[in-house]
């Protein structure tokens, strides 16, 4: 007697598990109990968090490694869009899908989408601009005592008489730094062992990260350690 049903081949088997890993991960998403969108307002909070502070930890080691600013913007902005997407959007959305304005449901149908799409764009746009305030330093520690070294740094740029772009930095503070070391691209560019750590480059020393030319300032101490990492792109800096 001929089998009713033939057997299924892997791609369909693979088919109907990948549709209902979706189906699940739909039905987690759009769960909207009070405990379900605690939960998940948790869960995503804490994953920014870790990801924001473990981004700037490597960085803190690893100065070139500048790739690093995309996860470092995505658990920034995740931190507050995880709870706002999933205790206010998501609710509201639901809602306005089951409103007779014809208004409201089409607003209900595409918010999450939209709300998605607006938190891609930031973090984009704060991966390839990092501010400050995304950015912190880890301290180092000399001796068994935490070393507090945080000057400011200032720069300026002018275009010399050949039309190229020549950026001079200067340190406020001096005290506890050995040695001053410029980046770009991963590479050392000129590295400055001697106070007052004045030092200018040309933007022709510089490489291109996502598009823009940027160097990395490293201050170290007299054992090599990083005691703080500046990141300067050259159009942000403003002209003499």
């Amino acid at each position: 007697m001929a089998q009713e049903h033939a057997e299924k081949s892997p791609i369909e088997v693979t088919l109907e598990l990948v549709r209902s890993t979706w189906n699940t991960v739909l039905m987690i998403y759009y769960a909207n109990s009070v405990s379900w969108r605690a939960l998940k307002s948790g869960a995503l909070f804490f994953f920014g968090f870790f990801l924001w502070t473990a981004s700037n930890l490597l960085l803190s080691y690893q100065p070139a490694w500048t790739f690093l600013d995309y996860p470092m913007a995505y658990g920034f902005v995740l931190i507050v869009y995880g709870p706002l997407h999933h205790l206010v959007v998501i609710p509201l959305a639901l809602r306005w899908r089951r409103s007779a304005d014809d208004t409201k449901l089409e607003i209900g149908k595409r918010l999450p989408n939209t709300s998605l799409v607006v938190f891609l764009a930031l973090v984009v746009v704060l991966g390839t601009f990092p501010p400050g305030a995304m950015a912190f330093e880890f301290s180092g520690q000399i001796g068994g005592t935490s070393v507090d070294i945080n000057p400011d740094l200032a720069c300026v740029k002018a275009t010399a008489d050949d039309g190229t772009t020549i950026v001079h930095c200067h340190l406020t503070r001096t005290e506890g730094i050995d040695r001053v070391v410029v980046e770009s691209g991963g590479k050392t560019v000129l590295v400055d062992d001697e106070p007052p750590f004045d030092f200018t480059t040309r933007e022709d020393q510089l490489n291109e990260v996502v598009g823009e030319k940027q160097f990395q300032v490293i201050l170290q101490d007299e054992n090599g350690n990083t005691l703080r990492r500046y990141t300067r792109t050259l159009p942000m800096i403003p002209e003499r």
